[in-house]
């Protein structure tokens, strides 16, 4: 798991979207991306294992960064395949959803990401 959350954060600082896995410890500025991971104990017949990475993000004063954001991702994991070691990784983009707050300035989304990893010898 943490080579796979290598490859997501890698991509994520590429694209210059701010990003921490699991809470957001820096000061505070808008936007900003926590991400968490939720790995299936099923192993397919080819050694595959699957999972489901999350990503919220928050913003204030208005939701078009977030939409930026979210088209960035996208286009980074619409069918992104990574060979790192003996470590084979998919990920591809699951879809978008904008979340209520419930505060008038105070925007959110979440992101969801499939992933995919074959170990090799």
């Amino acid at each position: 798991m943490v080579d796979l959350l290598g490859v997501i954060g890698g991509k994520l600082e590429g694209a210059g979207i701010p990003y921490e896995y699991g809470e957001w410890t820096q000061g505070v500025s808008y936007p900003y991306f926590v991400g968490s991971f939720m790995e299936s104990d099923y192993r397919y017949e080819d050694g595959c294992t699957a999972g489901t990475f999350t990503l919220d993000g928050w913003s204030r004063g208005s939701k078009l960064a977030l939409v930026e954001a979210s088209d960035k991702l996208k286009v980074i994991f619409q069918d992104l395949q990574e060979i790192q070691g003996n470590h084979l990784f998919h990920i591809r983009y699951g879809g978008a959803l904008p979340v209520p707050t419930g505060e008038d300035e105070l925007f959110k989304i979440t992101v969801t990401l499939f992933t995919y990893e074959w170990k090799g010898e």
